[in-house]
Parts: C-alpha cells; sequence; structure tokens
C-alpha cells in the first residue's frame, strides 16, 4: 500500500547515569566514562541579542525528560514536570496566561487549532484552550508519555512509551485508532515525536521501526526497519529512534542509536539510502543538507540525496548535544552546560555561543521566523536572534 500525501511536504527508563553507560558500552563509573571536552574556545563572528526570557515552573526537574515549547504564529506555550502551563506573547515575551495544572508533564507541549496538549507520566493526554488555559478534555492511555503529541485540525496522535501510537478526536479526545507495535525489554528514556503530514502520521520506535499510517483511519502504509538489533547483550542490542526525525521534500530522515541514520520515501516506504550512525537525540533538514547529533558530540552534516558527508565539528565531543535545528546561514545546538551555540552551516564552524542557563539544554531549540527559542532543564525559555555579523 502507498500512501497519497494532500498537501505539500513542509520542510526524546534509563537514568542519566545509565544512558552515559550505554553510550559506552560500559560499567557507569567516573574511571569509565570519559570526561566532556572542554569548552571550545573560537572568536565569535556574530552578535545575538537575547529578545525575552522566562520561567516555567521546575523545567524537568528530576526527570531525564525534554521538554519543548511550542511556537505559533502570535504565541509561545512551555510546560514544565510540575504541571505548570504558560503562554507568552512571542515577540516581546509577555505572559498571558499560567496554569498550575495537577499533572506531570512528561511529554513536551504541543498548540494549535485552539488547542494545547500535553502528555503526562501516567499516561494521560490534556487537552486545554489555547485562548485562556481552561481544560477541555483528558484522556488515560495506559502508558508514560515522553514525546510532544501531534495535531491536526481534527485529531491528535500520540505515542505511549509501551509501542503504541494513539489517534485521538481533537474535539473530545475519544479514541479514533490505535497501532500496536512490540518494543524490546530495554530501552532508551525517551521517544521520538510522530510527525503529521497532510494525511499521514509518521513514527518511530524503539525497536528500529519506522512507520507510516493513515491520519484518518490508522491504517498502515508502511513499516521500515531502519536499524536491525545486533549483538548477544541487550545493551548491544538497542537500536531506538529516540530524537528528532524530519522531513523534505517526499523523504523522511530518522536516525537509531547503535544503528543507522536512513531516508525513506513518504508515499511507497522506499529506502532511498541508509548508512550507519549512532544518535539518541536526532537531526534537522534544510535545503538539501541533514544535520544530526551523534552520541558522542559530533554534529554532523549530509547530503539529503545521498548520506554523503559534508562536514564534522568535533569540538563538542561528550557534551550531551542536543539535536541540531538549521535556519538561515545557521545551525544550532545546545550542550550538558546549557550552552547554545551557532554553527556555520555551510562548515559547521563556531560562530557564536550563549550561556541559557547552568543546568544544561537536552531539548532542541525551535526556530521561527528567525528568532531561536529554547527551553532549558530548568525551565528558563528564552529568545534569540542573530543581530549582526562580525567582520574576521
Amino acid at each position: 500500500m502507498s500512501l497519497s500525501l494532500r498537501v505539500p511536504l513542509p520542510k526524546v527508563a534509563l537514568s542519566a547515569c545509565l544512558l552515559a553507560m550505554v553510550a559506552t558500552l560500559s560499567a557507569c563509573s567516573d574511571d569509565d566514562v570519559a570526561p566532556p571536552s572542554p569548552l571550545p574556545d573560537f572568536d565569535s563572528t556574530l552578535v545575538l541579542k537575547k529578545m525575552w526570557s522566562a520561567s516555567v515552573g521546575d523545567g524537568v526537574g528530576d526527570y531525564y525528560i525534554s521538554l519543548s515549547p511550542s511556537v505559533t504564529d502570535t504565541s509561545v506555550f512551555a510546560g514544565s514536570v510540575d504541571g505548570t502551563v504558560a503562554r507568552f506573547e512571542r515577540r516581546k515575551g509577555a505572559e498571558m496566561w499560567e496554569k498550575e495544572t495537577d499533572y506531570a508533564i512528561t511529554g513536551g507541549v504541543a498548540a494549535g487549532h485552539g488547542v494545547v496538549a500535553f502528555g503526562t507520566s501516567s499516561g494521560d493526554v490534556v487537552a486545554l484552550r489555547e485562548e485562556d488555559g481552561s481544560q477541555l478534555w483528558k484522556v488515560n492511555l495506559g502508558g508514560q508519555i515522553l514525546s510532544t503529541p501531534a495535531l491536526a485540525e481534527d485529531r491528535v496522535v500520540v505515542q505511549t512509551v509501551d509501542g503504541r501510537l494513539h489517534g485521538l478526536a481533537l474535539a473530545d479526545g475519544s479514541r479514533q485508532w490505535l497501532y500496536d507495535t512490540s518494543i524490546p525489554i530495554l530501552t532508551l528514556r525517551g521517544e521520538s515525536n510522530p510527525l503529521l503530514v497532510g494525511n499521514v502520521v509518521l513514527a518511530g520506535f524503539a525497536n528500529g521501526k519506522l512507520v507510516a499510517l493513515q491520519a484518518d483511519n490508522g491504517f498502515v502504509g508502511w513499516e521500515r526497519q531502519v536499524a536491525e538489533p545486533d549483538g548477544r547483550s541487550e545493551l548491544e542490542r538497542l537500536v531506538d529512534i529516540d530524537g528528532r526525525m524530519d522531513i523534505e521534500g517526499a523523504n523522511v530522515y530518522a536516525a537509531t542509536y547503535q544503528g543507522r541514520v536512513a531516508a525513506v520515501e513518504v508515499p511507497s516506504g522506499r529506502q532511498v539510502w541508509s548508512k550507519p550512525f549512532s544518535s539518541h537525540s536526532g537531526l534537522s533538514v534544510v535545503d538539501g543538507l541533514v544535520f544530526i547529533s551523534s552520541d558522542d558530540g559530533d554534529v554532523v552534516a549530509l547530503d539529503s540525496a545521498t548520506g554523503a558527508e559534508q562536514w564534522r565539528q568535533t569540538g563538542l565531543k561528550r557534551r550531551s548535544v542536543t539535536a541540531p535545528v538549521a535556519y538561515e546561514d545557521f545551525v544550532v545546538v545546545g550542550d550538558f552546560e546549557g550552552y547554545l551555540f551557532w554553527l556555520d552551516r555551510r562548515t559547521g564552524e563556531f560562530l557564536a555561543r550563549v550561556r541559557v542557563d547552568s543546568d544544561g539544554l537536552r531539548a532542541p531549540a525551535v526556530v521561527v521566523k528567525n528568532v531561536v527559542y529554547v527551553q532549558a532543564n530548568d525551565g528558563t525559555l528564552a529568545a534569540y536572534r542573530v543581530k549582526k555579523r562580525i567582520s574576521k
């Protein structure tokens, strides 16, 4: 079965210690885990301006989770694990409303079509009214939610850690369909966010499988194994699709931990290319280039048509780099010390950095109209833009 795209295609339970162990396949101790590389030294060639900043609850607290803001044309929405959800004016950061809910928010906030939706540690999907934050509905899906829901005009798609994908009605949360796949006993802490493109849902799972379904009825268009488990131990066989996926043209791009990065044609499920790679943070695709962070902290650019490597920045090794986000001439990544870096999109050269907060960055930035929005682990929400370039 092939999938019909009805609209043009547009352009993250292991503890932190165990995750470090998995990344090196060694014991989780100071002796066995190599230290992060020092903060890179370079001459900045960009002047950055902080447009505004705000605080959203306790951020991720003691949870090893990733919470990203959701940005619309007028507003920025963000949540924290303590149940705080807030709306801010996009350009100047004025708070429009804040709600203290009773939910432990572990899946990122999604906003659109008049609704703000998020997932919780107890498996609830909660929908609030975008205008004032009042609750519209709540549905329990039976499995913890670590991903951001995907919203369409009449649909909410939510992924749970038990390998299920749920299609819900936007109006009341009623279940429309359910997709279920088996997952390994041992998985990384996190989930990739499902993507909604026209009437197609794309989702990646902890078994290394990428799936395309019809959004209105949940019918499976195709299933593609991006990476096959390999090795004798459960650690060696981890091939989670855990990080950010992206779409360009007719292709979806996804990467697994200890496995591969691949381009797959959305209508047919045909694999365009695949190459060995390991990433749990994910990637972004812009203008023919795939930007991806490896598990050891390299930021790499690949040709989106062939997978051929174009450049590699090695200055952030073992700094727990976020998924790269590209815009204009820049690639933006964050690290575990809370620094946000701007790299040259053509060469990978460091251009500038700013420290958002010392608690660190785990969620990728969001770029809307050349403004970079980022949410730090402590709940700091900040907006930056490039003010000007400095001649060398």
